[in-house]
């Protein structure tokens, strides 16, 4: 089954999950929440490996350690429950 991307509808009744943390002053500038979230519906739709992320999408690394942050917080279950799939 080939992955679709979120859509705007699907982004729109998303993006008040991920707030807009504009405090950061050091490090490397964060990846777009959408951008990493699209990685992570990747992973758990295909059922595939984190380091076998389509190039173009962020790094491995960087999606799981989001995933396990955003499954802490309850926002994976949020996301799953709106958009209507199965995820985990």
């Amino acid at each position: 089954m080939a992955f679709e991307p979120l859509s705007d509808e699907d982004w729109n009744r998303l993006v008040h999950l991920f707030p807009v943390n504009h405090a950061r002053r050091y490090g490397r500038h964060p990846w777009n929440p959408r951008d990493v979230l699209n990685a992570i519906l990747w992973v758990l739709t295909q059922n595939e490996r984190w380091h076998h992320l389509p190039a173009g999408m962020p790094p491995a690394q960087t999606c799981y350690i989001k995933y396990l942050q955003w499954r802490r917080l309850g926002i994976v279950a949020k996301i799953a429950e709106t958009l209507e799939i199965h995820l985990e």
